[in-house]
């Protein structure tokens, strides 16, 4: 038996969230986490990983912010001025923490698949401390519960959401009875036996609590959007999502839920609850500059009933503070977009991914023409709502041609005012990965990492080589933005980046070009220089 804690609040109970340097507003998650062991009565406490530079980051700047530097995927900001220098001793300072806060229990939160290594350095560290009992959740978990469970240094993971086996799972701890037999996980007994348990019902998004972001450092609600940089929030509206995209992991959530008799994986929170959460998070947090925006965390805000997206108008009608959220063109026309205006849609973001009808419908399950794309993107484009694209390279089957049928609709599209190339990551528990497994173009025992280099398959030609996605994937901005004629030099740099990329050996052509394109894309695309457009604060 566990050492029994008789009263909760001498019950301490650690959230640590596993992520990338600056990643992102603060998890929706962890905040929900917060505010539902406050509710038990607990001492929480959370260790943020976002503050550390990641082992591999080297220039001392958060490689998410290079990186969309070298993309040209959104207008610069200094991240040291608005972040403060990234800390460093990651390991050392987890371990500090659990010395000075001697939790009962660490709940790892979001644990996602390129988050998993720094989880299992974390686990390592926590493995000195074995009186501290632990519980691994997130995506990744949920994906692939037996890898994640065979870990030396995994005690209990949860599969699915959260919110009562996190509470089932402290209060067996604190009762002193090992945690080994509580639904939604899988446990190991001091045998190393793992044991297998039911599945719990999913949450009824309605009666969740409202999230708790006061344990986040305040200058991680910063969030560089558009032409501004706000003090964001996150908010969900639903769970699930009711397309079945092949590069994404959403559609398997809801396959495992009707695999385990649980229902329907999609739900959506009802307007009073909406009305409710929102108002509360900005009572609670009323100084003058937060929240100054909303940001929306559904895979696809508009895909709901249109009488939804009319309620929601009229709900958010009195907040107005503005929001960000990110959808599909097939689910937007003229009538519920000017509602969302009128009411503060600040920007969207739209996946275009791929822009070859046939590749996108047969290889992505995404039924759209490109016809009826830029019929709807001419519709933001008129509503004047700013709005920026995201699109895949590098998917099982591609090819440069393929990239290039992206690149030409891409510059048909009206209105959007940033692109995010993205290389295909193939994760666990999407179709696209089992695709490149069954073709032999992915070693199945590769753990991916969407930020640390390129592309993990290995396509025979003609299909793309790593080296290229690379090369195609940081000139891509300037393929889309400047007229065709320039492209010749665009892709004098592309061919100098592969062969850089391929060759290791480095091209100091590509600096000249470089810079030369990178001046001409900020002139074209906003008339001034990439030093005059550094971002400022909202408000």
């Amino acid at each position: 038996m566990l050492e029994k804690i008789v009263e909760k609040h001498d019950f301490r109970a650690l959230i640590a969230y596993p992520n990338y340097s600056m990643m992102l507003t603060p998890s929706y998650a962890v905040g929900l986490f917060t505010s539902i062991l406050k509710g038990q009565g607990y001492d929480v406490n959370l260790f943020d990983c976002t503050q550390y530079m990641a082992s591999y980051e080297k220039s001392g700047v958060p490689n998410s912010v290079t990186l969309s530097r070298k993309l040209l995927a959104g207008l610069p900001f200094d991240p040291l001025t608005l972040f403060g220098v990234p800390k460093t001793d990651l390991l050392g300072d987890f371990a500090r923490t659990l010395e000075d806060f001697k939790p009962h229990a660490v709940i790892f939160s979001t644990v996602v698949e390129d988050t998993w290594p720094q989880t299992r350095d974390l686990l390592k560290v926590l493995s000195h401390y074995p009186e501290i009992k632990s519980i691994v959740g997130g995506v990744y978990t949920t994906m692939v519960p037996a890898d994640v469970i065979a870990n030396e240094y995994v005690q209990c993971i949860g599969e699915g959401e959260g919110e009562a086996t996190i509470v089932d799972f402290c209060e067996a701890v604190r009762n002193g009875v090992p945690p080994l037999r509580i639904p939604g996980t899988r446990a190991k007994g001091e045998d190393g036996q793992v044991i297998r348990n039911l599945p719990r019902p999913l949450v009824d998004m309605n009666k969740t609590p409202i999230a708790d972001f006061s344990l986040f450092d305040r200058r991680r609600f910063s969030r560089p959007l558009g032409a501004k940089i706000w003090n964001a929030v996150g908010i969900e509206t639903y769970r699930g999502c009711p397309y079945t995209c092949t590069f994404c992991n959403s559609p398997r959530q809801v396959d495992i839920a009707k695999e385990k008799g649980q229902g329907n994986f999609k739900r959506r929170k009802s307007m009073d609850t909406l009305r409710k959460e929102i108002t509360t998070l900005l009572e609670e947090n009323s100084s003058a500059d937060y929240p100054s925006l909303l940001y929306i965390n559904d895979d696809a805000f508009m895909a709901r009933p249109k009488e939804e997206i009319e309620a929601f108008a009229k709900m958010y009608a009195d907040i107005r503070v503005p929001f960000w959220f990110q959808t599909r063109f097939e689910d937007i026309d003229e009538k519920h977009l000017t509602m969302l205006k009128e009411v503060g849609v600040y920007r969207i973001s739209f996946g275009l991914e791929h822009g070859n009808e046939k590749f996108r419908r047969e290889k992505l399950l995404r039924n759209i023409s490109n016809g009826r794309m830029v019929e709807k993107s001419k519709i933001v484009g008129e509503l004047e709502i700013p709005y920026s694209i995201n699109v895949i390279i590098g998917m099982p089957h591609e090819t440069r041609d393929l990239v290039f049928d992206t690149i030409r609709l891409n510059k048909q599209l009206g209105g959007f005012d940033s692109v995010a190339p993205n290389i295909f990551t193939p994760y666990k528990g999407t179709h696209l990965r089992d695709v490149a497994i069954e073709e032999g173009w992915l070693d199945p025992t590769l753990q991916t990492n969407s930020f640390v280099g390129g592309s993990i398959l290995n396509m025979p030609p003609p299909y793309l080589q790593a080296s290229e996605m690379l090369a195609l994937q940081r000139a891509y901005n300037f393929y889309v933005s400047l007229p065709e004629s320039r492209w010749p030099d665009i892709e004098r740099l592309e061919k100098a980046i592969e062969r850089a990329e391929r060759t290791r050996i480095p091209d100091g052509e590509i600096d000249v070009l470089w810079g030369e394109l990178r001046d001409e894309f900020y002139m074209t695309k906003y008339g001034t220089t990439e030093a005059d457009r550094m971002l400022t604060y909202a408000g």
